[in-house]
């Protein structure tokens, strides 16, 4: 009874403790951890809001995107490629500096190598300090702060190469806005033009005011010659060749009044009213496109810059450091638990065992 105790825990507690804790101590990879802290800054933000809808956004929603884009790209199968081509990762995975739990062999996937990748990587949003904490793990202090400043570098390009892309689309429809806006302002002007020579003026309402004044003047002529006809007409004959000439002057002046009032009241054929509206249209038309021209460019301007310069900054607060010694695994934890657990695992099989010979007896 006695031996079969002992057997017993030796086989489910004693063995296995020596041996797992075996694996802890001496086996077990030992990572070393290299952390960063960034914040990313978004350089197309105004500092103040310019109305109370941006008012009333949370500033913070845009970090927030931009750090799970962040995070996304981290974790990616592109990262990792850059990495492994850089750090030579999968050779690392194989090799003999990871212990053979964990390591990689010839038969492993590619999804194999992801997983480890991701699990070697550590990421985390703080949300009061709008703050991205980074962190790599590897058997090597120095390569995972290496890693670690590549990773940052390559994900910052990454980010404004996203807004690049989208700037570069932008771009790409205000300059064919811009050829459309221009052809519209050319066809207006030449629009304006063909109507300024089909009626030989430069502006209407010049010929209106031009009028006006001929118009004052002949009456002023007019009125002058009514005087003059009434004074001679006191001392001379009706039929005078005088006073003749001078009725068929004011007669002449008369009738070349109601002409150009007919023509300023647009009742003649040539409609000068008529004239006007068509020609205010027309110019109205042009500057409204110009208009509309000049804003496509001032677009197009800051469309070309949105293009060219980096929307987004990663600011490091805290850059990576250099481990002086390792931080995974936590033996003792490890080795604590696993006491713990074998000796759960031992006391529930003899309590199984002594019930099932309780039964029998």
């Amino acid at each position: 009874m006695k031996i079969l105790k002992k057997t017993r825990f030796i086989l489910f507690f004693l063995l296995p403790f020596f041996v797992l804790s075996s694996y802890i101590l001496f086996i077990q990879t030992e990572l070393y951890k290299s952390a960063s802290t960034v914040l990313i800054k978004d350089l197309k933000q105004s500092s103040t809001p310019t109305d109370m809808l941006t008012a009333l956004m949370p500033t913070s929603s845009s970090n927030i995107q931009d750090s799970k884009l962040i995070e996304k790209f981290i974790y990616s199968t592109e990262m990792f490629k850059k990495v492994d081509k850089k750090f030579f990762l999968k050779a690392h995975y194989m090799s003999y500096k990871i212990d053979f739990l964990q390591r990689m062999y010839s038969f492993s996937s590619s999804e194999d190598f992801l997983k480890l990748y991701k699990k070697r990587l550590v990421i985390s949003y703080d949300e009061l300090s709008n703050t991205l904490d980074i962190a790599c793990l590897h058997t090597d202090p120095k390569s995972a702060k290496d890693m670690l400043q590549y990773i940052v570098i390559e994900a910052e390009k990454k980010l404004n190469m996203y807004d690049k892309e989208n700037g570069n689309e932008l771009l790409d429809f205000i300059k064919n806005q811009e050829v459309q806006n221009k052809k519209i302002l050319l066809r207006s002007i030449e629009t304006l033009l063909t109507y300024q020579n089909d009626h030989k003026t430069i502006d209407p309402s010049i010929d209106i005011r031009a009028k006006s004044t001929i118009l004052a003047e002949i009456e002023r002529k007019v009125v002058q010659k009514d005087i003059e006809y009434a004074n001679l007409k006191q001392y001379m004959h009706t039929n005078s060749i005088e006073l003749k000439t001078l009725r068929a002057e004011i007669g002449s002046l008369k009738k070349k009044l109601d002409e150009i009032r007919n023509e300023l009241s647009g009742v003649s054929k040539n409609e000068l009213n008529e004239d006007l509206f068509e020609f205010e249209t027309l110019k109205s038309d042009v500057e409204f496109n110009k208009e509309r021209y000049k804003q496509t460019l001032i677009q197009l301007d800051m469309a070309m810059i949105q293009a060219t310069q980096n929307a987004k900054n990663f600011i490091v607060i805290t850059k990576p450091t250099l481990a002086e010694d390792y931080s995974s695994p936590d033996k003792v934890k490890n080795i604590v638990t696993l006491f713990m657990v074998l000796f759960m695992i031992y006391g529930i099989i003899s309590m199984i065992y002594s019930i099932v010979k309780d039964h029998r007896d």
